[in-house]
């Protein structure tokens, strides 16, 4: 059995030798576009929910290099065969979001605490609260923090019309923009029913109609339960290098790219905020191992909250990766902490 090296903690400003006495089997729990799309029903505009080919090889390649045994176990379905035939592994790597259904990411979770298996990642009853957010919207208050107003449109129920001008609506329980769309007051109630009708059929779900926010994105990444490892920041740039201010980062503008993304300095006094913010949200939910928080800044420095990722991909090209190599994690060194963090948990 060999050691593993190298845990950083950016957040402390120390640099920790930690040792993990054994090398562990882990699986690696993932939906890939073929799993997604092999359902008849399934469109990229409602199931862009796979996880990308680069993102599952670089998290089983920088595992194997840390000297773990690494099995691409794929989907819930075949990690119920395993179970069957005997073959679990000691520990999963959980990257399972699954597809339409307000319980999809909590499934992995819950199967999991059944089987007795560790992982990474949050439990099902937080992977539901946050991918729920008329669910999580009221906690959010409830604990201060401010996020959009909000209106909830449930199935059949009449509609009304918000006081604010502009709003984002989008299904309740989706999350990568899936269903965002931009509506103005002024378009009018039937305009509104046609559309809030729309994303209802389409992902059978309840619809938020939230106020928008003109102003900075930005995101914030933690990785941490007890105390935060590592935070940091970035912020979303047009291609010009602008802040986004009337721009709305839906599914289109995402896959079509072309933005810019700056690292940032969560002391500095107007962003500050942010960092408490995500800091205390993730004592709240803990543990969650890592997250990313998506706040809109406006123009008189008020942050809101819109997301937590508690899925949040772990691509090397994405902001997670950026905000670690930003605060001087190379892309192995953040799976390490991740590995760490989660096994920390088992061992509390």
């Amino acid at each position: 059995m060999s050691d593993s090296v190298d845990f950083i903690c950016i957040e402390t400003g120390l640099i920790s030798i930690l040792f993990s006495k054994s090398m562990l089997k882990i699986g690696i729990l993932f939906e890939n576009k073929s799993d997604i799309m092999s359902n008849p029903s399934a469109s990229v505009e409602t199931h862009y929910h796979w996880r990308e080919t680069e993102e599952v090889e670089a998290v089983a390649t920088n595992l194997k290099a840390l000297g773990h045994d690494v099995d691409l176990i794929g989907t819930l379905d075949n990690l119920l065969e395993r179970w069957k035939d005997n073959q679990l592994p000691e520990f999963i790597w959980n990257l399972s979001v699954r597809t339409t259904s307000r319980n999809r990411t909590a499934l992995a979770p819950a199967i999991l605490e059944q089987l007795g298996i560790p992982y990474t990642g949050g439990d099902a009853t937080i992977k539901s609260l946050t991918l729920n957010k008329d669910f999580l919207k009221p906690v959010l208050q409830w604990r201060g923090i401010s996020t959009p107003d909000w209106y909830r449109y449930g199935i059949g129920e009449k509609l009304d019309i918000p006081p604010w001008e502009k709003s984002i609506l989008k299904p309740a329980c989706e999350g990568y923009s899936l269903g965002l769309q931009f509506w103005e007051t002024s378009s009018g109630l039937a305009e509104l029913q046609n559309l809030v009708e729309q994303l209802q059929q389409q992902f059978q779900a309840a619809v938020l109609c939230e106020e928008f926010i003109q102003g900075r994105e930005i995101t914030v990444g933690v990785v941490g339960n007890d105390k935060p490892v590592f935070i940091g920041a970035v912020e979303t740039l047009t291609a010009e290098g602008k802040p986004l201010e009337k721009q709305v980062l839906d599914l289109q503008a995402k896959r079509r790219g072309g933005f810019q993304k700056i690292n940032l300095d969560l002391y500095i006094p107007q962003l500050r905020k942010l960092r408490e913010i995500s800091l205390d949200l993730m004592q709240l939910f803990k543990p969650l191992d890592y997250a990313t928080f998506d706040f809109r800044v406006s123009a008189d420095n008020q942050a809101y909250l819109l997301d937590i990722n508690a899925d949040a991909t772990l691509h090397p090209q994405r902001s997670f990766a950026q905000i670690a190599r930003n605060n001087g994690l190379s892309y192995q060194q953040l799976i390490e902490v991740i590995l760490e963090t989660a096994n920390n948990k088992v061992k509390g």
